[in-house]
């Protein structure tokens, strides 16, 4: 029988510090608001229990004597209710597994919870970094116009929902595009799977959406030199951050994908038999580049993580790589390439993000220029340089050439000028 011990929890609900009985209660600060979840144990026998979290609506700034019980008290029943169907669950309780399935109960959140939990879902085949993207966006949905019901909507009404998406995070900000029409593309999903499902009124909105127009991003163009990138290595190093300036070394000069730099986290069974150089955390499994696989005289082979195309590097022809090597502490012959201040890999590609930001930001390189546009930039260097599209596709590991040339040249000059030198030696030749 699994027992989880009491814990009270002191809440401050209105101007009153209320003491609650609420087992897996959890607060989550956003900017000035705070949201009540109930939240699973995180001990290993409930590592596999749906959902995670639940969120509980309830008025944190009641100021009322009725107001401030009516809070607690739905906050201790909730918590009660999903801690006794956690207990139930690991108790084997398969009739309780049952009843704690998503249902549709006409809201668009309903719908969002059942396209992340059914089986049959399209998220279930998603690869952990997708469905990371994917979740980003859900929960801004979720928790943004998650409440409303379905057939309360309108079509038209996702304009405003996109144009309020947009907004910049800060007053004069660059708008958030990209943000809003991920968005509206998990709403196309979600709502997909409500139609697949046969929900009342998806197909109704799905259809009408279709009739919407919702800009997007242009392609980036933007591009990083050799000598930013040169910066950033030469930085971290100073700084004595010997991971970030490797990491940085490695997407410059193999111009691989980021994740298949930082590597990836995926779900695996217990009785799963970890690889050289895996790590587990629980339920997931994280498998990347690792510092044995990079030294003087060896030849770096990657199978890349969207085509399984493999490629091929000489680390001695990779001069960013040598740069970093006489740095590495190769203690730990199989630790990450990639890896926190903790010495373990990044939780996700937002955080590796952000602390990259940090470094180049001091490095003195542009907003503009991000860590993603480092295989772009790779590429487009060799470009210039007169390298051919076979020689390309076969180093990035991409599918075709056609890749190659729409996606990821940017801004070769190089090209042009060869190309006009070329008609220009045609035109003599025939004088």
């Amino acid at each position: 029988m699994s027992t989880l011990r009491p814990r009270k929890s002191i809440l401050e609900i209105g101007d009153q510090r209320v003491e609650l009985d609420a087992p897996g209660l959890k607060v989550i600060r956003r900017k000035l608001e705070r949201n009540v979840y109930w939240a699973v144990d995180e001990a290993e026998e409930f590592k596999g229990y749906k959902p995670r979290t639940v969120r509980i609506h309830v008025d944190l700034n009641a100021r009322t004597p009725e107001g401030v019980h009516a809070t607690a008290s739905t906050i201790e029943e909730i918590c009660a209710r999903e801690q006794q169907a956690l207990l139930s669950w690991a108790d084997g309780n398969l009739h309780d597994r049952k009843r704690l399935a998503a249902r549709f109960d006409g809201t668009l959140r309903s719908v969002i919870e059942l396209y992340r939990s059914d089986p049959e879902s399209g998220f279930q085949d998603l690869k952990g970094n997708t469905q990371e993207n994917y979740e980003d966006w859900l929960r801004i949905v979720e928790e943004t116009i998650g409440s409303r019901r379905v057939d309360c909507i309108s079509p038209k009404w996702f304009r405003t929902c996109y144009r309020r998406w947009r907004e910049p995070a800060q007053k004069g900000g660059p708008e958030r595009v990209r943000r809003a029409y991920g968005c509206i593309q998990m709403v196309k999903v979600v709502l997909d799977l409500g139609v697949q499902s046969d929900l009342p009124h998806c197909q109704r909105l799905r259809v009408g959406m279709e009739k919407i127009r919702f800009g997007k991003n242009a392609p980036r163009e933007e591009t990083m030199s050799y000598d930013q990138a040169k910066a950033i290595v030469d930085f971290c190093l100073s700084k004595k951050n010997v991971a970030m300036a490797l990491s940085q070394a490695t997407h410059w000069d193999t111009m691989l994908r980021q994740k298949d730099v930082i590597g990836q986290w995926r779900s695996e069974t217990d009785d799963y038999v970890l690889k050289p150089g895996e790590i587990r955390k629980g339920g997931l499994v994280w498998s990347g580049l690792t510092l044995d696989m990079i030294a003087p005289g060896k030849t770096l082979v990657v199978r890349t993580s969207k085509t399984s195309q493999p490629v091929v590097h000489l680390i001695d022809e990779c001069q960013l790589i040598m740069r970093c090597l006489p740095f590495i502490d190769r203690s730990v012959p199989n630790a990450p390439v990639a890896q926190s201040s903790r010495g373990t890999p990044w939780h996700d590609h937002r955080a590796f993000g952000k602390a990259w930001r940090r470094y180049a930001k001091e490095a003195g390189i542009p907003p503009a220029v991000w860590n993603m546009d480092t295989r772009a930039s790779g590429i487009t260097e060799a470009t210039a340089g007169g390298a051919n599209d076979d020689d390309l596709a076969s180093s990035a590991g991409h599918g075709s050439k056609a890749t190659t040339r729409r996606v990821y040249k940017r801004k070769a000059p190089a090209i042009s000028k060869r190309v006009q030198e070329s008609r220009r030696a045609a035109r003599q030749s025939i004088e």
